[in-house]
């Protein structure tokens, strides 16, 4: 019994780390480029809202996630605009931007609803991989989940690859850690953090449409409940390396599977008890990485030629 209580843990845990994932490795992209995003959940809030709505108009979650990826790149290059474009102070553009995807999500959803019950919304559904996923623990722990899965471990080894062996990656981290010289060199460092505006936007719609499309099947407003400040937390946690924002994403995601099952096994305790696990997680993971931690060094700071 208790294998069996592990293993789903585990398995549970997986899945509900990659909205957290997603978010972080696009916001590891953009901070390293020198660009801080504090408006990731406005923008998970729209890609979760935009892949159910497609998603029930085309019959499938693909949709969704290509509506999602569309939705959070034009937020993301809203962002861009307000903070690479026209200099202003990153954390507010960020905060603005939280606020305008509660209120276009919230007012979006009630005006394609109308007020009614939605449909049934086409959500991503386990692979079976034969006999991989019939394996004793190891089966449902890593062969027994959705395509987007698959997709979010494989984009963290290719940007982890990406970012620290190739030409696009190293003028990413210049731009991020000396712009000045960057500049110099001959690299376009306005259009460099554009780009990883855009892509930031587009992993964290994505992040958005698995956790409506995937893992819960359904919106509801303000759904996102913080994922996209535990995903910055992720980031700075995980020093910014694409694969240890895997395995600090998979903590928080056995986090948030333990406060569920915590509750069930605990009637007695207040449950906002359990449901604050995750967030002492992060903030025990910020204190803890705050001594030791190299920001970059241009982070949240605009560039102006001389």
């Amino acid at each position: 019994m208790d294998w069996i209580v592990i293993t789903g843990l585990l398995a549970s845990g997986v899945r509900f780390a990659m909205p957290i994932l997603f978010a972080a490795l696009g916001e590891t992209v953009g901070q390293r480029a020198g660009v801080l995003n504090v408006g990731l959940e406005g923008i998970m809030l729209v890609g979760a809202f935009l892949a159910v709505v497609v998603a029930m108009q085309t019959g499938t979650p693909w949709g969704g996630l290509a509506a999602a990826i569309a939705g959070g790149t034009a937020m993301g290059l809203l962002h861009g605009v307000f903070c690479v474009r026209l200099k202003v102070d990153q954390i507010v553009a960020g905060i603005a931007l939280i606020l305008l995807g509660l209120g276009l999500s919230g007012f979006g959803y009630r005006l394609v609803t109308a007020g009614g019950a939605p449909g049934q919304v086409p959500g991503f559904q386990r692979l079976n991989l034969g006999p991989l996923s019939d394996l004793p623990f190891l089966g449902p722990v890593l062969f027994s989940h959705p395509a987007p899965v698959y997709l979010g471990l494989a984009c963290a080894v290719a940007l982890a690859w990406g970012l620290s062996r190739t030409g696009i990656g190293l003028g990413i981290r210049a731009v991020g850690e000396n712009p000045k010289a960057a500049d110099a060199a001959g690299i376009d460092v306005d259009r460099v953090r554009m780009a990883a505006c855009a892509f930031g936007g587009a992993m964290a719609g994505v992040g958005g449409a698995f956790l409506s499309t995937a893992q819960l099947a359904g919106f509801v407003e303000n759904m996102v409940s913080g994922r996209g400040f535990i995903a910055i937390a992720c980031v700075v946690f995980a020093r910014w390396n694409p694969l240890g924002a895997v395995a600090v994403a998979l903590a928080f995601g056995i986090a948030e599977a333990a406060q569920i099952r915590l509750q069930t096994l605990y009637p007695g305790v207040p449950y906002q008890a359990f449901v604050l696990l995750p967030y002492v997680l992060a903030l025990v993971g910020l204190v803890s990485a705050a001594r030791t931690v190299h920001l970059p060094s241009a982070l949240a700071r605009p560039y102006r030629k001389d």
